[in-house]
């Protein structure tokens, strides 16, 4: 299997480990990874008016260099990591998809690049992982089985319904992953709750409320981690966690760093993750 890759801005500034363990554990499962040779930031928040089409230029163009690797690289699956570049990439691509007058609007704007022929598929590394279920079980090698985990999604990966990486009430693909390495996955009803998003550069005492309720669920439900697939999340739950008078002793990681410690891959994760996650759980393998 032939991926496209989007890194998007904040992987690549804020998020070094979430690339390194996502495509580390690709490559394991015989996945190839090809990095498009230019990107363009995404837009970050999908507009929702009407006659705003220039705030959707940097996606089509994104994926208008996507089309332009996949004939070179025979796929034309194009992954994201960052939950925010995964849900303006597909709402863009279905907008174009469902209403061709748009296309033909925005094309007017395209001085260099190629016509999009609408022919792309994004995907959250999420969904590729779960599409390889039983191969992940089968490279786990270290022994997870009394780690408690509290799997969190936020918002962007499950709402809209109509590019939700899974059900928006009650998502279960990320928990069926983590299962996977033997930890328990802790029954957790906030996993789909926003934490406050860039309410951080204004608000933040609306992050840390909001963040605070989030991790003292967690605690309270035995969780020993918070898991999460977005750059936003993690800092603000980290930031929260922080700023706490009592802080809990939980860790805030992403998704794909625990499941990269599982398969004996720590090399690709933070100091700061391998340090807890060796705190936690002996040095056993499977």
């Amino acid at each position: 299997m032939k991926l496209l890759y989007y890194p998007g801005c904040t992987v690549k500034r804020n998020a070094p480990e979430y690339e390194r363990s996502s495509i580390s554990i690709l490559k394991k499962l015989g996945i190839e990874v090809y990095e498009l040779e230019r990107w363009y930031c995404c837009g970050v928040m999908f507009s929702l008016a009407s006659d705003d089409l220039m705030k959707h230029l940097g996606a089509v163009r994104t994926l208008i260099k996507a089309q332009e690797l996949s004939s070179k690289v025979g796929s034309s699956d194009l992954l994201t990591l960052c939950p925010m570049c995964f849900n303006v990439l597909r709402r863009v691509n279905n907008l174009l998809k469902t209403e061709p007058d748009k296309l033909e609007t925005i094309s007017m704007f395209m001085d260099e690049e190629e016509r999009y022929r609408l022919g792309i598929k994004v995907y959250h590394v999420v969904e590729i992982l779960s599409k390889h279920l039983d191969k992940v079980k089968n490279l786990v090698t270290r022994d997870l089985k009394n780690l408690n985990v509290a799997p969190y999604y936020g918002c962007t990966a499950l709402r809209p319904k109509d590019i939700a990486i899974d059900n928006p009430e009650d998502p279960r693909i990320m928990d069926n992953l983590i299962s996977a390495t033997g930890a328990t996955v802790i029954e957790y009803p906030f996993k789909s709750e926003c934490c406050g998003s860039f309410q951080s550069l204004v608000n933040r005492d609306t992050v840390i409320d909001r963040c605070t309720i989030l991790i003292d669920e967690a605690v309270a439900r035995g969780a020993q981690l918070i898991v999460t697939i977005c750059p936003l999340c993690h800092y603000n739950l980290k930031l929260t966690l922080r700023e706490m008078k009592k802080a809990p002793r939980i860790g805030i990681i992403y998704f794909t760093e625990l499941l990269a410690y599982s398969m004996g891959l720590e090399a690709e994760i933070s100091e700061e993750t391998k340090e807890f996650l060796q705190r936690l759980i002996p040095m056993k393998k499977v």
